[in-house]
């Protein structure tokens, strides 16, 4: 089975707000499934003021989308100054690696709990530990400025050392808002690090932001009332048949693309 959700178009957000420009490479998706993990998440490329920075770097699995889609962006892996990990799940960080010459930001409490040798979060694979420890790591202790109207906020909850980024009124809130129904349910469905503190930031969240990037969502405005910026395709390829023909769920507007330019589309 495999599955491909399309970025969301920015023109209207963009249109809302200057620099910093926010260009999704992935749309969070918002589904579970009885058969395996979905862990399809956002990943968003920052410009500002000539700067390029990456939140989030998405699951292993989408490793060569992510380098194909960097370079339809014209985005050199090696001119990226700065990668935020929201937090280091293995939906989220696995390829912070790609990324040799940028500072890594990470959060203190994330790092503190991710090297425990008992009690750790299974969703922190040890392989991502050791390949952050290798890169240009820059803990974060509080909330900081990374330029004008571009800031980190703490966002703990979801794991300890959850955070997000700022851009004016947009918020990329990794998985401490995961999606829109838990915004209008004002509760967030995993919370390693105690629901009280996951509670406190999704209200956080809500009350800082105009837009918000979720975790495994398209981006929504928060209103009232919470509405979804604009709508994404996706589709669905099931293997069911060796002799037959393949089966295709397409949620959304019709799209012309073909699988056969996948990953590399």
């Amino acid at each position: 089975m495999s599955s491909e959700t399309k970025p969301a178009s920015q023109t209207e957000i963009a249109s809302e707000t200057k620099s910093p420009e926010i260009e999704l490479l992935f749309t969070g998706l918002a589904a579970e499934a009885d058969k395996f993990l979905v862990g399809a998440s956002t990943v968003a490329l920052i410009r500002n003021a000539g700067e390029l920075i990456l939140f989030d770097t998405g699951p292993y699995a989408y490793r060569p989308i992510l380098q194909g889609r960097l370079r339809r962006a014209g985005v050199d892996p090696a001119s990226v100054s700065k990668v935020v990990l929201s937090h280091l799940h293995w939906d989220n960080a696995a390829n912070a690696d790609l990324f040799a010459n940028a500072e890594i930001l990470v959060h203190e409490r994330e790092l503190k709990a991710a090297g425990r040798t008992s009690g750790r979060d299974p969703a922190i694979p040890e392989y991502t530990i050791r390949a952050i420890n290798k890169l240009r790591l820059r803990p974060i202790a509080a909330e900081i400025e990374l330029a004008a109207g571009l800031r980190l906020v703490e966002l703990p909850g979801h794991t300890p050392g959850s955070i997000g980024l700022l851009a004016g009124r947009r918020l990329l809130a990794g998985d401490a808002v995961g999606n829109a129904k838990e915004a209008v349910a004002g509760r967030i469905g995993s919370h390693v690090a105690g629901l009280q503190r996951a509670t406190d930031s999704l209200k956080k969240a809500l009350e800082i932001a105009d837009i918000i990037y979720p975790g495994h969502d398209r981006p929504f405005r928060v209103g009232p009332p919470i509405a979804y910026v604009s709508d994404y395709e996706l589709r669905i390829r099931l293997f069911v048949d060796p002799a037959g023909q393949d089966e295709e769920l397409h949620f959304g507007a019709a799209a012309a693309k073909s699988f056969a330019t996948w990953p590399g589309n």
